[in-house]
């Protein structure tokens, strides 16, 4: 059974994240026009963006408490790709941390430092 990773504003610097789910879904179709983005399950989006053609970015994003989510199903670079471009254009200042399901240890995750460096501080 494998793991789900969780991605959110970190709150023990800041605030949960002001954007709106209407906003996530522009970002992802703005930079994904053939992303499905729908709200399937009340208070989740479910997003699903060929990132990387073949391998489809899978990942939803809790409307309610402002977090990201993934299932460890291999290479988190899909979804991170997705969760990051989101971030830089909705809240770029905001410093970001993650978890995974069995470990609410929060890490943080470089937003800053551009895509490579975001993904290289996701050891997953």
């Amino acid at each position: 059974m494998g793991s789900s990773f969780y991605i959110s504003a970190d709150r023990e610097k800041v605030g949960p994240w002001t954007f709106t789910g209407d906003q996530v879904t522009d970002s992802v179709r703005r930079h994904w026009p053939d992303a499905t983005v729908s709200n399937a399950f009340e208070g989740f989006l479910e997003i699903v963006a060929d990132v990387d053609p073949g391998r489809p970015a899978e990942l939803s994003f809790n409307l309610r408490h402002g977090v990201f989510g993934f299932e460890d199903r291999g290479s988190p670079v899909g979804p991170l790709t997705v969760i990051y471009t989101v971030l830089n254009d909705l809240a770029p200042q905001v410093p970001v941390a993650w978890w995974v399901d069995y470990d609410v240890d929060l890490q943080p995750l470089d937003l800053a430092g551009g895509l490579d460096a975001f993904i290289a501080s996701f050891p997953a």
